[in-house]
């Protein structure tokens, strides 16, 4: 396609705005509901780091390769929200002091800074030097981080045999993906290695979502999460109701004491029959 300045920008300012818009629950919904639960419990941790490491290889990629700035600051958002939720799996799995997480985010961002300012040079070396080799190395590589980090999450979905991600969220995220490459599209010259990290999340949403249909046919799609809550509420309805009649019993002396005598002689004169004499 020819060059079209604002095409170009339209469709990445649109792929960052559905993007941030399924991000959000990432970042603000996850941390919060972590924060109300004091859990992170169903959060991987190595999901997370090679997400924040991908973004990061991403963000150093688009720089070096000049896109539009609304492709630019998408990996930084990204990489942002889930250092949040990085942090909350140190402080509430691991019990870690707030100087330790203190410190640990400080290394994360010192170590993100560092990194993204050298594979950025490096990748503008290796462009303007037309080291074609090099330059697809460092522009693949973050797809290749990016997609490993689908893979906890496609164990959980085979192990359920459902798929808990939203059907908006895999609507917001394919559609992201699209308008980014369709940007893409407009620019000077087409960046295939810049699509490919673009195309691979949408390839592997589209999987998620075949794999829900899947199940959804199967009749396992939730159920689960079904049995879970049913189950939970039923041992707290029991235990409650349980503790309820005991304390009731106790406090307005609903206890029969002569029931009580009675049942007490009864044993008493079990066990006298079953003594030997």
């Amino acid at each position: 396609m020819p060059y079209n300045k604002a095409a170009n920008a339209a469709f990445a300012w649109l792929g960052l705005v559905f993007w941030s818009l399924q991000l959000a629950p990432q970042g603000i919904v996850s941390p919060w509901q972590n924060y109300r639960r004091g859990s992170t419990e169903g959060v991987s941790v190595a999901m997370l780091y090679l997400w924040y490491i991908g973004n990061m290889l991403y963000g150093a990629y688009a720089v070096a390769s000049d896109l539009y700035f609304g492709l630019i600051i998408q990996p930084q958002i990204f990489a942002l929200f889930t250092l949040v939720n990085i942090l909350q799996v140190y402080w509430y799995r691991y019990k870690w002091r707030p100087a330790t997480v203190a410190g640990a985010c400080t290394l994360l961002c010192a170590s993100y800074a560092g990194l993204h300012v050298g594979i950025w040079k490096a990748d503008e070396h290796a462009i303007e030097r037309n080291l074609d080799g090099l330059a697809t190395f460092l522009g693949v590589l973050p797809a290749v981080f990016i997609a490993v980090g689908f893979f906890p999450e496609f164990h959980v979905c085979v192990k359920e045999r459902s798929v808990e991600m939203s059907n908006l969220f895999l609507m917001l995220d394919i559609m992201g993906g699209v308008f980014s490459t369709i940007s893409l599209a407009f620019d000077y010259t087409f960046d295939y290695v810049a699509s490919i990290t673009y195309l691979v999340v949408v390839l592997l949403d589209i999987v998620l979502v075949l794999m829900k249909v899947f199940f959804c046919v199967k009749g396992t799609q939730g159920a689960h999460r079904v049995d879970y809550h049913s189950t939970r509420a039923s041992s707290v309805a029991g235990s409650v109701g349980t503790q309820k009649i005991s304390h009731s019993d106790d406090r307005i002396g609903l206890v029969d004491p002569e029931r009580t005598a009675d049942d007490s002689s009864l044993q008493y004169a079990s066990c006298a029959k079953t003594s030997p004499s």
